[in-house]
């Protein structure tokens, strides 16, 4: 498909390049019922355009003749649609059904090779033969294969069309050929897999130059043809590193080949030659090589070789034996390794328990957990880390026990190895651990649990929130602001009643707030809250209340509200905090009515701020409603400040409706300066050139002295005229 897509594209652009660059001289031109057809191609109608093939089809070879006449040498004469019609003929030939008309274009086109035309015609027909030519014109192709410049194009389409019959025709050409041509008919040979060109490849093998030796090894090693082991071998010694490491790759193609045509003992020499003569340090690429490719070969059978690789200190090569084996299928080649693991180097059965992991299987898991024990430190944390791809019920307890009893290495990689275990097993093994555990252990447990997302142990979690150790009961409150659900909001609620300590008290509030905050059932939630209030003390009940802000909802409003007339100051002063920073507009009107009447001027100021912070939410709130909210916090503020406050959110607000209540702040002395700013703010924020604005800006230049405002005004009134 791609060779089809680059011939319509070279077609594609000879066409271009004729109308691009302006008209070309007039080349040969059709005549008789060959010069209609052409006048429609291209087409841009399909139909068309089909029609038009079929047409010329009809022909016969004389009308594919004398389109090929049209197609002339590169150069001033445009040909383009001579090319194109006849690139469209070769795709319209080879749909599926067409094979007589397909029989008849490769006939006529590959009979075009002996004629006159030059060679970059030529190779025009080559690339057309390639999308529609059929076996029978093989030895027409073959009479280009002499041709130096032709070579290449003639053994790619013999190759396109069909490697068996290209065959003969590569191995007929090959004793008549040298040079450039020479080469590029070997290695076609190669890519047809001709067995029957074995002898002459041989010769090729010890020819003089380097690269025809080179290609006919790598032909051989290609067809799989055992006879030549014995020279890829020897040229695998060769003294030139370039030539040496391409005869290497081929002895490695050629085992492949054996191996895949069931010549094992074959293949087998190969792989054992490179493995027991490549030992340099340069050459371990090749001893990987080997060593996985005997494995891919024999299977179970190479497990003495790679035990023995085992063995090896070179990391790389023990790596490739790993990956081998880990390609090996069958539980008694798991069992196999377990059995002679314990023979091995500490390094090497680190690596062999990896192994081991991702092979699964009850020995392998036995294997694991008995390594856990292994009196090598290294081997313990491989088995460790192993040990985290289980899910069995023994391998969790297992691990957690090294939290507490081994050394920092171990410790960690424990700690590592139950954050990432499958399984529900593994979790549970961690949070059966929580009672017994000491101090420390229960922190490293606990923030495994919140690690897993361990939502279902929440309970045995908020067990440990009551520890006497105060670290235990952080890690434990941290644990279930991650992890609690609504289902334990009366747990904490509890915890919260029952904390003593100012750390702790804040710590299950935080929890409490973020589980609420996730809780579905807000009114539900509410309920608790308020519930839980009654009887409580006031720490308790302040705590509640700025939780119930975390909650949202009429229900956790109604029960703020009402703590907000609470006797008790510190009930009072929590709930009209609240109020001050509730997440909606729900709690404005009651804002607004504390702003203007709370017995402390303190709870005025804060009703007052929240009340101006909600006329912008939503953000979206009409410009209508924005204002008379502010109109009524100004009537309700009491300080200069605060008016300087809500002279702040008026500056904010992006339509010139806003100076009617900013301007006349202006006449207030104590309040000029921040009107005038705001009326700035609003002139550039609503943009346009009213008599509002110039009115406006007039006014800030009459009473401001602050130069920054008085030249913004100035700037405004300027682009106002």
């Amino acid at each position: 498909m791609t060779g089809r897509k680059n011939i319509l594209l070279f077609a594609l652009a000879m066409a271009w390049s004729a109308s691009a660059f302006g008209a070309a001289p007039a080349g040969p031109q059709p005549t008789g019922p060959l010069a209609g057809i052409l006048a429609k191609i291209p087409n841009d109608d399909a139909a068309a355009a089909m029609a038009a093939y079929g047409d010329l089809v009809k022909l016969g070879p004389q009308g594919i003749k004398d389109l090929a006449a049209l197609v002339v040498e590169p150069g001033p004469v445009d040909d383009s649609k001579a090319r194109t019609a006849m690139h469209g003929l070769a795709t319209y030939v080879s749909r599926p059904g067409a094979d007589a008309e397909r029989k008849m274009f490769s006939e006529t086109v590959a009979g075009l090779l002996g004629g006159k035309a030059p060679n970059s015609v030529k190779s025009f027909f080559l690339a057309q033969l390639r999308l529609a030519g059929q076996p029978a014109a093989a030895p027409a192709i073959g009479e280009v294969l002499l041709n130096e410049e032709l070579c290449e194009y003639a053994a790619q389409t013999l190759i396109s069309i069909s490697p068996e019959a290209a065959a003969p025709v590569l191995r007929q050409a090959l004793a008549k050929v040298q040079g450039k041509c020479r080469l590029t008919i070997i290695q076609n040979l190669g890519v047809a897999r001709d067995a029957q060109a074995g002898p002459e490849l041989m010769k090729a093998a010890g020819d003089a130059d380097r690269e025809v030796r080179l290609a006919a090894l790598w032909a051989l090693a290609n067809i799989g043809d055992a006879a030549a082991t014995d020279t890829i071998l020897k040229a695998a010694g060769a003294e030139s590193v370039y030539e040496r490491g391409k005869a290497v790759d081929a002895a490695l193609l050629m085992a492949q080949r054996l191996g895949d045509a069931k010549k094992a003992r074959e293949a087998e020499q190969i792989y054992r030659t490179l493995w027991k003569t490549r030992t340099g340090e340069k050459d371990r690429h090749i001893r990987c090589a080997a060593i996985r490719g005997l494995a891919m070969l024999l299977g179970a059978g190479a497990m003495d070789d790679l035990l023995a690789v085992m063995k090896d200190d070179d990391l790389q090569i023990r790596a490739a034996a790993v990956q081998a084996a880990q390609a090996m299928p069958g539980e008694e080649v798991t069992q196999k390794w377990v059995q002679q693991m314990p023979g091995l180097p500490p390094a090497a059965r680190g690596e062999v328990l990896a192994m081991l992991a991702r092979r699964g299987g009850p020995a392998a898991e036995t294997a694991i957990l008995d390594a856990t024990k292994d009196t090598d430190e290294a081997v313990r944390v491989a088995a460790i880390n192993a040990a985290a791809q289980l899910s069995n019920e023994k391998a969790a307890p297992a691990i957690v026990a090294f939290l507490s009893s081994a050394g920092k290495a171990e410790q960690e990689a424990a700690q590592a190895a139950l954050g990432r275990m499958p399984g529900d097993k593994a979790t549970a093994a961690v949070a059966a651990a929580l009672p017994s555990a000491s101090a420390d252990l229960k922190r490293s447990l606990l923030a495994i649990l919140a690690a897993r997302g361990a939502r279902e142990q929440v309970d045995a979690i908020l067990a440990t929130a009551s520890d006497a150790d105060a670290g235990v009961r952080s890690a434990a409150l941290a644990a279930a602001e991650t992890l609690g659900e609504e289902k334990n909001i009366p747990a904490l609620v509890s915890l919260l009643a029952k904390a003593v300590a100012g750390d702790d008290k804040q710590a299950v509030e935080k929890a409490l707030g973020a589980v609420c905050s996730r809780a579905a059932n807000k009114d539900a939630a509410a309920d608790i809250m308020t519930k839980a209030m009654s009887g409580a003390d006031a720490a308790t009940q302040a705590a509640l209340i700025r939780t119930l802000a975390r909650i949202g909802g009429e229900k956790a409003l109604a029960a703020v509200r009402a703590s907000a007339k609470a006797p008790e100051v510190d009930i009072q002063d929590a709930a009209i905090r609240v109020l001050a920073s509730w997440p909606d507009d729900a709690a404005a009107p009651d804002l607004l009515e504390l702003a203007r009447s709370a017995a402390k001027l303190a709870h005025q100021v804060l009703a007052l701020r929240g009340y101006v912070r909600l006329a912008g939410v939503p953000p979206e709130r009409p410009v209508a409603e924005k204002l008379k909210m502010l109109e009524q916090a100004m009537a309700a503020a009491k300080r200069p400040d605060d008016k300087q406050m809500v002279l702040g959110a008026a500056g904010e607000v992006k339509s010139a409706k806003a100076l009617a209540l900013v301007v006349p702040a202006m006449a207030d002395e104590g309040l000029k300066e921040a009107a005038a700013a705001a009326a700035v703010k609003i002139a550039k924020n609503s943009g346009g050139a009213s008599p509002e604005i110039k009115a406006a800006m007039e006014k800030v230049l009459a009473v401001s002295t602050n130069d920054g405002t008085r030249k913004a005004a100035e700037e405004i009134l300027k682009k106002s005229k």
